[in-house]
């Protein structure tokens, strides 16, 4: 898997430009693993898993918080763990070397569709896009379904022609393996076995595609082992289901209306931004929004590309379309079945597909040299921007994910004293369990019970929670913590129970004023997601002597 030469890039600048651009890939990787960001509490949720469970449970237990990920990245990650030791750099390395070995891999793809000037943008959009660098460091799957794409492709270029055993054997065991890593792989490499079944068809290659089904339908049966076995046995939730259909996220199939047709120009929009990295959102445009908003963040550039890319690719090879297309057509089909949301972190295995779309678009729409080198600008200005801001200003790097768990329990564990009480509220559980098993702390924290569903208003609830606080009036300090951030829990209704949610004063300021019954507040620490406050507990009960 050599890097390209320097005859494929025509010449020397290009090829040190472009060995520049892996550089800035694996440095920025590197950067941000090592700062050790806070987890924030989607990625709480599956450590919760990873760190309580041992092998045998990840195999045969349902995942903490109803959470689903491949079972071989789960294992992989178990063993990593079992290797560092509990602590945030074991949950993170498996998505760090997907996302480092996502590089390397990368290049051989582009080297096979797209030519000098493509090769260097896709290049850069994978390895300085914020998005990617984002999920390299995240204790998910995505960054391993990144790179389960990109080898699905890899192994398309590299055993395609079928010449012998030896290839079918290692291009049938490849594809049957990444499905066990990557749940999202059954689309690329569904839709390349289609896309090349129909080319063969089209072209009467009959040897060929019959040499071809063995490891399409060994990739068939690999699935439908894994399905039976595995994906089955935790079957979406139907709050999840109801949670993406509130919000939009799957394709109206068939659309029905201009709303329903609007999806197709707002979700390929948004897919722009997160993951890809290219609309212009390096400058703060305040918290009004316009009707010519997404206009002025330079969408047409990425969206012209995209269709030329389309375009000539078809022109060009009706297999290499095939390959390229028919996965994108079988996401959209199972997003319209609801089988598949489109958002954000879902579409981020897809970002292959439209890195090489837009490299041939650019390769083969302009000509001029001078023009390409605008074009060129225009495309990656706003993901070297945004990051090169996630080192010098790391609060705004994918700010609505940026959590301060660890740094609110840290002081907490600095400042606590004898005879403190911290106090959890039931929607910083997850969080804290997790931080209390890699951190050890040196107290025990009360955990806040949830009584929004046994309880019909307000009054109700807070008559609850005084039997928490009851656990408390003994001290003479509490730390309270809780999320400000996330006012749900994991299959929650949305917005249910309606009293709860209507009322404007929870849970924050409906928890000081009850805290403020039984104690005098002393300071506090707001930060984007975690609040805690320090009470002085004044109303104790009176001690009785014997």
């Amino acid at each position: 898997m050599p890097f390209p030469l320097k005859s494929a890039l025509k010449d020397k600048f290009s090829y040190y430009l472009f060995l520049l651009i892996i550089v800035l890939g694996v440095f920025l990787r590197l950067y941000h693993y090592f700062i050790n960001r806070s987890l924030w509490l989607d990625e709480g949720y599956l450590a919760s898993s990873l760190l309580n469970f041992n092998f045998q449970q990840l195999l045969t237990k349902p995942l903490d918080y109803q959470q689903k990920a491949p079972i071989g990245f789960l294992l992989i990650v178990k063993l990593f763990l079992n290797i560092f030791g509990h602590n945030e750099y074991g949950l993170r390395i498996v998505p760090l070397l997907s996302g480092l070995l996502s590089i390397l891999i990368f290049i051989p793809v582009t080297k096979y569709f797209l030519k000098r000037t493509g090769i260097l943008v896709a290049m850069a959009i994978l390895c300085i896009s914020p998005a990617f660098i984002y999920h390299s460091v995240e204790i998910k799957q995505y960054s391993t379904e990144l790179l389960c794409s990109i080898l699905s492709f890899y192994l398309f270029i590299k055993y395609r022609t079928l010449n012998g055993f030896k290839e079918i054997i290692i291009w049938s065991l490849g594809g049957s393996i990444t499905l066990w890593f990557s749940f999202s792989a059954i689309f690329i490499l569904g839709g390349i076995g289609l896309g090349l079944s129909i080319y063969y068809l089209i072209k009467k290659q009959w040897n060929i595609l019959f040499k071809s089904l063995i490891p399409f339908i060994i990739w068939l049966i690999s699935f439908i082992l894994l399905f039976v076995f595995f994906i089955n046995k935790t079957p979406d939730a139907e709050w999840v289901v109801n949670w993406f259909r509130f919000y939009g996220d799957f394709m109206p199939l068939p659309p029905k209306s201009v709303l329903d047709l609007s999806w197709f120009f707002t979700s390929f929009y948004r897919m722009l931004d997160y993951p890809m990295g290219l609309l212009w959102n390096f400058v703060e445009s305040g918290t009004q929004t316009h009707f010519y908003t997404p206009f002025i963040k330079m969408p047409f550039l990425p969206f012209i590309l995209l269709g030329a890319g389309i375009y000539f690719s078809f022109k060009k090879s009706l297999q290499n379309f095939n390959v390229l297309v028919f996965p994108l057509l079988l996401v959209l089909l199972a997003s319209g079945l609801e089988l598949y949301p489109l958002t954000e972190r879902f579409w981020l295995f897809l970002t292959p597909i439209f890195m090489l779309l837009i490299g041939i678009g650019l390769d083969c729409l302009i000509r001029s040299k001078p023009l390409k080198i605008i074009i060129v600008f225009l495309l990656l200005i706003s993901l070297v921007i945004q990051s090169f801001q996630s080192i010098t200003n790391s609060a705004t790097f994918y700010k609505h994910k940026k959590s301060y768990q660890k740094e609110s329990f840290d002081m907490i564990n600095k400042e606590f004293k004898a005879g403190d009480a911290v106090y959890v509220y039931w929607n910083e559980l997850p969080g804290f369990k997790v931080y209390s098993n890699l951190k050890k702390y040196k107290f025990n924290a009360i955990e806040g019970q949830d009584f929004r569903w046994n309880s019909k208003n307000l009054a109700e609830y807070n008559a609850k929670l005084d039997s928490d606080f009851k656990k408390i009036k003994n001290n003479k300090r509490v730390w309270v913590i809780f999320n400000n951030k996330f006012l749900s829990n994991v299959g929650d209704p949305i917005s249910m129970p309606k009293w709860y949610y209507e009322n404007k004063n929870l849970p924050a300021a409906n928890l000081k004023t009850e805290l403020s019954k039984i104690g005098k507040f002393i300071k506090t620490s707001n930060t984007a997601d975690v609040s805690v406050y320090l009470y002085q507990i004044t109303n104790q009960p009176n001690k009785i002597n014997p």
